[in-house]
């Protein structure tokens, strides 16, 4: 599932983002941008611009347009080695890399899915099927992000379902705080994006 997030473009930020383009004309006409990443996830939104990238193999440098409650950006960067998503996104967005992660899966009932998906500034389209984020043969239990919230306000919180080793029904729902770590040149935030004393290496 993609994210449900979204951004319309007006026609001056159109143009005025267009202008800085060195290849004109391949902004969306209508300024509609939805979010190319899957599921839950952390950090800024973003759509690739140029759709003929799709027909290249990656790594592709291209444009991407970036964007949060506090603006969008337009960056021209590298793609992912091994998808056409930016270099160094979210875990679970359907890429090759994603080998490393834990394959450890539960599911949330229809209930906690629907309250996920219906809390205030909530971003993502709230999930069933969830699948640990961290890195394979991890300690203690499994996470998944579940949602998050975005408020206008610039806070957020974050949802995420835990479970334990052995026992994939029993899950519970959690607002945990975010790691503190931060990492500049590894990804759009700089933020890490497991829980505050998550096992492992950190995820950028």
């Amino acid at each position: 599932m993609t994210c449900l997030a979204s951004l319309t473009l007006s026609t001056q930020e159109l143009h005025a983002l267009d202008a800085g383009m060195a290849i004109p004309g391949l902004l969306e006409e209508d300024g509609f941008y939805r979010c190319a990443l899957r599921g839950s996830h952390f950090g800024r939104h973003v759509a690739l611009v140029d759709h003929l990238a799709w027909d290249e193999d990656p790594p592709v440098l291209t444009y991407w347009l970036w964007w949060d409650t506090a603006g969008h950006t337009l960056a021209h960067a590298s793609s992912c080695p091994n998808c056409h998503l930016p270099e160094d996104h979210p875990a679970g967005s359907g890429c090759t890399a994603d080998t490393h992660q834990c394959t450890a899966k539960t599911v949330i009932t229809a209930t906690d899915r629907a309250m996920l998906e219906d809390l205030d500034d909530a971003v993502h389209q709230a999930e069933t099927d969830h699948r640990c984020a961290y890195q394979a043969g991890h300690e203690g239990e499994h996470v998944s992000l579940a949602q998050s919230q975005d408020r206008p306000d610039g806070t957020s919180t974050a949802w995420w379902v835990t479970w334990p080793v052995r026992h994939t029904a029993s899950y519970r729902l959690a607002v945990l705080p975010e790691c503190p770590a931060t990492g500049a040149d590894h990804n759009d935030d700089g933020l890490c994006l497991h829980p505050e004393g998550h096992p492992g290496d950190h995820k950028w």
